[in-house]
């Protein structure tokens, strides 16, 4: 049976509230949600307000999540090259802190959710979810509900997410990803064969599995660019004073109703062809004149051509179109919305060559191919919020080593015993991986294989309560940096004073001031510091403090800490 809401102590408008949203209708998907949406903001938003049993072991002292590092399991395999991170904790949680250091800050999302199929694969509210459960689906749905919901604030504007998903929940997931990202802004549904054919199905040998793509604004997102391969590359076999071209059949052998596109053309010999009645060209006429006088229609003779001439009668000619590699290049391959390269087998057998125990992984190359064709710059920030064995990690790690980019990975992966076999996720699976990836590692059949270079900070999630404690006060203080670290990607500690921080990353500094009365002295420190300062200020009050670093404005950007971190840090400090 579904929980029951108290809602003695709500008040007037939050009763409203609530029966309007229950009264509410939408097309498509309504499911049992069984908490109210305050949820979503809970931990992104000190104020919000939630009813006493959601959430119990989170709601006392109305505690704020942080990242706490893991210092002995920093790995630094090259200074020039990104710090990535890995997140130990609930992704809900790791969710809710990358909405302070990275909102509207992340470029490409990849994940692998549970696939909901009643066979222990999914764990909601610490109890598996089998096929008998009334609320299978519900459970998802608010599982996977409030983590999109953060999610998306993460994403750029021309941000786009890859979910793979199975058929069980494949029609629930379209209709939340259309209820949150809004359904025009979907890209694709792509089809993956995921594995060879077996004899498991009822009536189908089950064998394919999907990846929804969604971006945040459509009209933002650049195009897609499937990857150049030889093959592709060989189909434009001929050549002319423009370039290297292949010849691409004018007649569009597929039935269609379009009659502008069914005419006649007027051949070499002054005879004229068309297509046969329900069948097309693939261009307009306007469109082929345009294209005749550019030389980029090509006649042939053709003993069984599709075409018809005049009198009804098979035509000797048939129609070609040269299509340009440089235009191609330029413009793009589109990749296809079926994949057949990129079967989960690869993926179980790369992890058992590198000695890690863990039985569901997608493979390297199918993160690595959507990263590709997503045709985005090489310094992006790559999430990856169901982590497991960390393949979203391992594919950026091989694709910055084999162009020389910059791409930043984030893994959020929890910390629970792997399937009985005592191996934690987090630390005894997904970080081994990507540590093994980026040193190097000897396989089971004996080879050394090289590291991939890279770099890793390794972060757990945990809470500052809002009580005014000493305890409070320094954890607030210190983990904060951290955050704020993360936020600038700035880890090397230059001064560490008690009042205040500074750090440096590649190209800038990072100052943070924790108390509004250590501003002149971490000014004079900055004087004897070549270079400039991203700054932040801890204050009780509203103020810039633009007027107090007036005298040094060239070398200082004043930046704003996220609002719900000063309203505990005033909470605490007060």
């Amino acid at each position: 049976m579904p929980r029951k809401i108290n809602y003695d102590n709500w008040s007037k408008e939050e009763l409203i509230k609530e029966l309007r949203r229950i009264k509410e209708t939408k097309y498509g998907l309504v499911w049992h949600r069984d908490l109210p949406e305050e949820k979503i903001d809970i931990l992104i938003n000190p104020d919000a307000r939630t009813p006493s049993e959601m959430f119990p072991n989170e709601m006392k002292g109305k505690p704020f999540p942080i990242l706490k590092e893991a210092k002995g399991k920093e790995i630094n395999g090259d200074k020039n090259k990104p710090v990535n991170l890995l997140i130990e904790g609930d992704n809900y949680h790791s969710l809710a802190v990358l909405n302070f250091t990275h909102y509207e800050f992340v470029d490409f999302i990849y994940i692998d959710p549970p696939y909901n199929t009643g066979n222990d694969d999914f764990i909601y509210n610490d109890k598996r979810v089998d096929k008998e459960d009334p609320f299978r689906h519900s459970k998802w749905l608010n599982f996977m509900e409030k983590r999109l919901k953060l999610a998306k604030n993460l994403l750029k504007p021309d941000g786009i997410i890859f979910i793979s998903i199975g058929n069980d929940e494949l029609a629930q997931l379209k209709m939340l990803c259309d209820e949150i990202f809004g359904e025009f802004n979907l890209v694709e549904v792509i089809s993956r064969v995921a594995k060879t054919a077996s004899n498991k199905g009822t009536q189908f040998s089950p064998s394919v599995d999907y990846l929804l793509c969604y971006t945040k604004e459509l009209p933002k997102l650049g195009k897609f660019k499937d990857i150049i391969t030889d093959d592709w590359l060989k189909l434009f076999n001929k050549e002319d004073k423009r370039g290297k071209y292949r010849e691409i059949s004018l007649y569009q052998a597929a039935l269609d109703v379009r009659p502008n596109q069914n005419y006649f053309i007027t051949c070499p010999d002054g005879s004229k062809a068309r297509p046969p009645q329900g069948k097309v060209y693939r261009w307009t006429e306007k469109t082929l004149l345009e294209n005749l006088k550019d030389d980029r229609v090509v006649f042939k003779k053709a003993k069984n051509s599709p075409l018809l001439d005049e009198k009804g009668k098979k035509s000797i000619w048939n129609i070609y179109t040269k299509t340009y590699l440089s235009d191609r290049e330029e413009e793009g391959k589109r990749p296809r919305n079926f994949l057949d390269e990129f079967i989960n087998r690869r993926g179980a057998d790369l992890l058992s060559e590198m000695r890690i125990d863990f039985n569901y992984s997608k493979p390297v190359n199918l993160i690595k191919y959507l990263i590709q064709i997503a045709n985005k710059p090489s310094d992006i920030v790559v999430l990856d919020f169901f982590a497991g064995s960390g393949t979203t990690g391992h594919a950026v790690l091989e694709i910055n080593n084999e162009d020389g980019g910059k791409r930043q990975f984030i893994l959020c992966t929890n910390n629970e015993d792997n399937n009985g076999s005592g191996l934690k996720i987090a630390s005894d699976i997904c970080y081994p991986r990507v540590k093994k990836a980026i040193k190097g590692y000897e396989s089971t059949k004996g080879e050394n294989i090289a590291g991939l270079g890279g770099n890793l900070k390794y972060y757990t999630c945990d809470f500052v309560e809002a009580e005014p404690t000493d305890r409070n006060k320094r954890k607030l203080v210190n983990e904060s940096t951290e955050m704020l670290c993360i936020r600038e990607n700035a880890f090397e500690l230059v001064q560490d004073e008690s009042d205040f921080k500074i750090f440096k990353n590649s190209d800038k500094y990072l100052g943070i001031v924790f108390y509004e009365e250590a501003i002149d002295d971490f000014k004079k420190a900055i004087k004897k510091i070549k270079g400039h300062f991203n700054t932040y200020v801890f204050s009780l009050g509203d103020d810039p403090h633009e007027k107090q670093f007036a005298d040094v404005k060239s070398k200082v950007t004043l930046c704003a800490i996220p609002e719900v971190i000063l309203k505990v840090y005033r909470e605490i400090f007060k």
